[in-house]
Parts: C-alpha cells; sequence; structure tokens
C-alpha cells in the first residue's frame, strides 16, 4: 500500500518577484513548499512588474493602432473627396470644352452662311470694288 506523506510545511520566505519563487521551488525539500511556491509565483505573476509592462505595452500598442486606424480613415476620406473634386473639375472642364466648340462652330457656320449669302463685309467690299471695276469707276 502505498504511504501518505502529509507535509504541513509553509515556505519561510515571502517572495516577491516570480524569479524568488523559481529559486524556491528548486531548493524546497518538502512537498507543501513546492506547491506553495508554484501558487504564489501565479500570484506574483498577477502582480509582476514584468505583466504590467506587457499589460502596458499592449495598451500602448492598441492606443496606436486606434490612432493609425483614425489616419487611415482620414486619408481615405481625402482620397475619396479627391477622387469627387477631380471628378467634378473634369465634368466641368468637359463642359466649358462642349460650350466653347459649340459656340466656335455656330461662329463659324454663321461666316460660312454670310460668305455665301454674301452678307460678309470683307465679301460684300470684293464685290462691291469688282462691280465697280467692272464699270471703270
Amino acid at each position: 500500500m502505498a504511504e501518505v506523506y502529509k507535509d504541513v510545511t509553509k515556505v519561510q520566505r515571502n517572495a516577491k518577484k516570480v524569479a524568488e519563487i523559481a529559486d524556491i521551488i528548486r531548493h524546497a525539500k518538502i512537498g507543501t513548499d513546492v506547491r506553495e511556491a508554484m501558487a504564489q509565483g501565479f500570484e506574483t505573476i498577477d502582480d509582476s512588474e514584468v505583466v504590467n509592462h506587457l499589460i502596458d505595452d499592449v495598451d500602448r500598442l492598441t492606443d496606436e493602432i486606434i490612432g493609425y486606424r483614425a489616419d487611415v480613415k482620414k486619408l481615405t476620406e481625402m482620397v475619396e473627396k479627391s477622387i469627387t473634386d477631380n471628378k467634378t473639375n473634369i465634368e466641368n472642364v468637359g463642359k466649358e470644352n462642349r460650350e466653347t466648340l459649340k459656340k466656335f462652330d455656330e461662329d463659324w457656320q454663321a461666316k460660312i452662311d454670310r460668305i455665301i449669302l454674301g452678307t460678309d463685309e470683307p465679301t460684300l467690299d470684293r464685290i462691291i470694288d469688282e462691280k465697280l471695276n467692272e464699270r471703270g469707276v
């Protein structure tokens, strides 16, 4: 039959760091010492500066990521606004070009009509000059 050994001895040192608890576990002679040291180790990890430092690092990284997300959102909005503005500008330039071309076409058509109908002033001058020359004037 197995012999049951009950150890009620407490750890004599009050460890503050995980490294100290690891040292107690290494040098413990009795089972309760080891179990208690391990329990204290887990408790110490909760209060450990290392864990707190890691938590602070994670918090800082989280804040940084939130900042980056805000920057990306702002940049995306700027790009979208730029695209919209450029599209509007391109549409306006196209509209102006169409209007200019239409006016140009209308001006030329009017000039062609005046020449054909003989109502264009330079054409009228030439016609009058030729008629006067024919008559010897």
